[in-house]
């Protein structure tokens, strides 16, 4: 009896195509994206909105954990936290496929200041991303970092931007309330701090279904489409230029390559479920 397939993440080379395909795909094309019945098999079926081509600069490794952490990245800064050069940007498990890829995608989107949340141990680590200042949640609340010596919120340390990658990920986190407090009030010349979550706390999750979200607050869906996956394609080949006048890459984060076996599949599952992973886990098929 056949069972469900899981995964979405994938890398390959296309085999055969359907009718309705346009041009744009042929058999042979190295390509990635997402599956619509699941990736972890031999083949996998997607439609045409789900791939484009494969980064010429990733391997299959590297480009196989690009769909949905980086997918979503983009939509999340440049869709709903709308961000621009010079602005502030706190991430909220920075050292998590969605934290590391939103590290690189705000950065290529010109941030000036990005800080990451993590623990301790991966402060280099996340700062070698691109993170200009970690905070180290086992010592400090994103609160705490930001207050000034009298006890009150330092505005100069409000964000213009918070994009948490950790609320309701499985450790109870919830970081929502704290969130619209550090967010940047409305000026003459910009909008109010936006506040994106790609998982969101119970209470967002209620308001998504009933009387939806202020302005400044957006839980993330993912949207599928080939354009987002060329322009995520075109950061890994041709990088941009940051304010130094240096050349940058998005370089995909992966935390563990394993091979294609039962007890693999296990063990990255475990890995998954620790939430101790820096980056995405890939299983590859030789």
């Amino acid at each position: 009896m056949k069972g469900p397939v899981t995964g979405i993440d994938f890398a390959g080379v296309v085999e055969e195509k359907g009718d309705k395909v346009g041009d744009e795909l042929k058999v042979g094309d190295e390509v990635y994206g997402g599956s619509w019945n699941g990736s972890l098999a031999e083949f996998t079926v997607s439609k045409p909105a789900g791939v484009a081509l494969k980064p010429k600069n990733a391997s299959f490794v590297e480009a196989s954990g690009m769909y949905v952490t980086y997918m979503t990245t983009l939509q999340a800064l440049r869709d709903f936290g709308k961000v621009s050069k010079d602005d502030r940007v706190l991430v909220i498990g920075a050292s998590g496929g969605c934290g590391t890829a939103g590290i690189q995608v705000a950065k290529s989107m010109g941030a000036k200041d990005i800080v990451g949340v993590c623990s301790g141990k991966n402060e280099e680590f996340v700062k070698s991303l691109g993170a200009t200042d970690v905070i180290d949640y086992t010592k400090q609340t994103i609160k705490d970092y930001c207050l000034n010596e009298s006890g009150a919120i330092n505005p100069e340390l409000q964000f213009d931007v918070i994009y948490d990658a950790a609320t309701n990920s499985g450790g109870g986190e919830d970081y929502k309330n704290i969130s619209m407090e550090l967010l940047k009030p409305a000026t003459a010349d910009k909008k109010h701090g936006q506040y994106v979550a790609i998982n969101g706390s119970a209470d967002m999750w209620l308001r998504k279904f009933t009387i939806g979200f202020k302005a400044n607050q957006h839980l993330m869906n993912l949207e599928t489409n080939p354009e987002d996956l060329q322009q995520l394609a075109k950061l890994v080949d041709d990088g941009w230029t940051n304010s130094e006048g240096v050349q940058e890459y998005l370089k995909p984060v992966i935390a563990e390559e394993l091979p294609f076996t039962a007890e693999a599949v296990e063990k990255g599952f475990d890995l998954l479920k620790s939430r101790r992973a820096k980056g995405k886990i890939v299983f590859k098929m030789d």
